[in-house]
């Protein structure tokens, strides 16, 4: 017999005797454990009654989410928005264009829509300004600041447009949600 196979079979003959010779052994259960079955207990029943709730006010949901999805619509002054944002692009020099008539598409859709300077972002950079215009926020609550970002994790660089992050709120709409600030 291999060494390996003694050892088991004496092992496990000393645990079955062992097992075999203990006596009762007493116990106390605190009250933390019926307070963990209570808690539990209606954890699930809570649940339970919530989704038969949500099942049973459903085509009420759907009737006000279509409602109000009309109504919305109805009010609404505006059927499309296009923002064009050329990274780079120069308004001063637009404008001089536009008024020797080197650039006549952008004179219609200066006349036909609005045409507006936009602040830039500090660093004026394009992650960080293109990240402020989608976010609406600045860059103290975005974090982005150049193109690439120290891993808290490891301190290799990394892409600072690639991250995705969590937010603390958001607006639903629709099959939307969107994050807020």
């Amino acid at each position: 017999m291999k060494r390996n196979s003694r050892l088991n079979i004496i092992f496990y003959t000393i645990a079955i005797t062992l097992l075999l010779i203990t006596d009762n052994a007493n116990a106390y259960i605190g009250p933390g454990a019926g307070f963990a079955i209570i808690t539990s207990f209606l954890a699930v029943f809570i649940s339970f009654i919530i989704a038969i709730i949500s099942i049973i006010t459903l085509p009420v949901r759907i009737l006000i989410r279509i409602i109000r999805k009309k109504r919305f619509l109805w009010n609404s002054k505006v059927e499309k928005v296009i923002v064009l944002g050329f990274d780079g692009l120069d308004p001063e020099l637009v404008e001089k264009y536009i008024s020797e008539n080197k650039l006549p598409n952008f004179e219609k859709l200066k006349n036909s829509g609005t045409f507006k300077k936009l602040k830039t972002t500090t660093p004026a950079i394009s992650p960080v300004a293109w990240s402020s215009f989608s976010t609406g926020s600045n860059p103290g609550k975005h974090n982005i600041y150049d193109f690439l970002k120290r891993s808290k994790e490891s301190y290799l660089p990394e892409l600072s447009s690639v991250y995705i992050g969590g937010t603390k709120k958001s607006v639903s709409y629709t099959h939307l949600t969107l994050p807020t600030n």
